[in-house]
């Protein structure tokens, strides 16, 4: 966690699953870059798993964990998603949700956080000042 946020301050705390690759989220055809199938997919779960959750108009901070998927044996799996391939899914698939514009993030902090089962990823989001 960040030491330079204040829980209190928090506008929300979202769990949502592991991210796809960047290179699942989108597809580009005939030098046209969309959502793939797999993309739109993950925003949806991303979405049912914000349903207390409003855009905002304000500028925001995000704190996010990334929990790598678990192995049976309680291990993490040692292929996890590289940060930055994970992130561009993640703040693009809270468009609309969180925020209205990515451009609204002004301040980001990423990190692993402890393996988990099936693997998942929490946002934390507070208002920047």
């Amino acid at each position: 966690m960040n030491n330079n946020i204040n829980p209190s301050n928090y506008l929300y705390t979202i769990v949502m699953q592991y991210p796809i690759s960047v290179n699942r989220y989108y597809r580009t055809f005939r030098n046209i870059t969309m959502i793939s199938k797999e993309g739109r997919l993950f925003k949806q779960k991303v979405r049912q798993s914000c349903l207390d959750v409003a855009p905002s108009n304000d500028n925001v901070l995000l704190d996010i964990v990334i929990h790598p998927k678990q192995k049976k044996d309680g291990t993490a799996f040692s292929q996890i998603i590289d940060l930055d391939n994970g992130l561009k899914c993640i703040l693009d698939s809270l468009i609309g949700i969180v925020y209205h514009d990515d451009k609204q993030v002004k301040g980001l902090h990423v990190n692993y956080g402890a393996s988990i089962p099936n693997g998942a990823t929490t946002v934390l989001v507070s208002k920047f000042i």
